[in-house]
This record gives C-alpha cells, structure tokens and sequence, in this order.
C-alpha cells in the first residue's frame, strides 16, 4: 500500500493498519437492502389483502407515479449506502514506529487526521462486549493521552483489538526503553 499521504518521517514505516470489522459494514449494508425492499412488500401486502386500494399497473398514471418515488427512494438508498460506505471505509488507524496516526472520516467532506506520540500515552483500554464481538473478535479501542488536554483516540468495532493494544503496548515499552537509556547515559 501506498503510504506517501501519511507524511510519514524519513525512515518511518507503518507497522500496523487498524481498520473496523467486515461484519459491521455488512450489517448497514443489510439494512439498506431492506429498505430498499420494504416498499415493495408494503405494496405487495396491500394487493393481497385489500385488491381494490392499489388497482394500478405500471403502464398508468398511479403506477409511473409510484415506480417515480420508488426509483427516488432507491436513489436515496444508494448515497446513504455510498456515504456509509466511505466513512467505513476511510476511518483508519495506522500504527508506525513512533506515533499513531488516526484517520477518521466524518462526513463525505470532512476528515479529521489526528497523530499520537507514543511517549504521550497513559493507558489503552479494550473493550469487547457481546457475544457476537467475542465469537468473531471486535471490540472498541480507547487510547488515552498524558497531554495537557487529556485527548483520547478512539475507534470502535476493530478486528483483534488485543492484537492491536499488544502492538502499540511494545512500541511504547521500546520507545520507553530507549529514550530511559540515553537519559541514564547521560548522568
């Protein structure tokens, strides 16, 4: 993959790529094609058990009319989808050799790329809740800073997120390590 967006410094490397769970997309994804056939079967049923109330083909006035609302409905459906879609996609964590860079996709046009040092971390937080989250394990990530402003990088619903507290728990231990090294060398 390519990383030159990432203005990463000169001989970092991304170690890890945290992204959400597949099972989740697809459950919004779920939902939209159900919405997508709710109104057919709301007009099915309605012919079955009341005949009279939709007496309309598709070639009459009613019947361009509702196939007009539904095609808008369908059109609806689909940019719901697409948006959903990009924000699931572009929310994104990428682990490197000295910091976090935290990717999240707001809204189609708004994007907000925050870094985390990992000398600036003071504890990481998992949770996985569910019996769902535990058979296919996903779970939510807390990251809490020691800054000033006491910010947290959050994302939820990430594959392996003990694989991923175990990752950034060992980069941090060796940045600890070596940045306590020089400070001892230096007395």
């Amino acid at each position: 993959m390519n990383y030159d967006n990432l203005h990463l410094d000169i001989g970092e490397t991304v170690i890890l790529e945290v992204r959400k769970h597949w099972i989740i997309f697809v459950g919004i994804a779920l939902g939209f094609f159900m919405a997508g056939l709710f109104p057919l079967i709301v007009f099915t049923v309605l012919s079955i058990f009341i005949p009279n109330a939709l007496d309309f083909t598709l070639t009459d006035n009613d019947g361009a009319l509702f196939l007009f609302f539904y095609t808008l409905w369908l059109l609806t459906l689909w940019i719901l989808f697409f948006i959903d879609w990009t924000k699931y996609y572009l929310d994104v964590w990428f682990v490197t050799e000295k910091r976090i860079i935290s990717i999240e996709q707001k809204f189609i046009f708004h994007r907000e790329i925050s870094n985390l040092r990992f000398d600036k971390i003071q504890d990481i937080t998992v949770s996985v809740e569910g019996f769902i989250s535990t058979m296919l394990d996903f779970g939510n990530i807390r990251v809490q800073t020691a800054s000033e402003d006491n910010r947290e990088f959050f994302i939820k619903t990430v594959r392996h997120p003990d694989n991923v507290r175990n990752v950034i728990f060992r980069r941090q231990n060796k940045i600890n390590e070596g940045s306590g090294s020089a400070h001892h060398n230096s007395f």
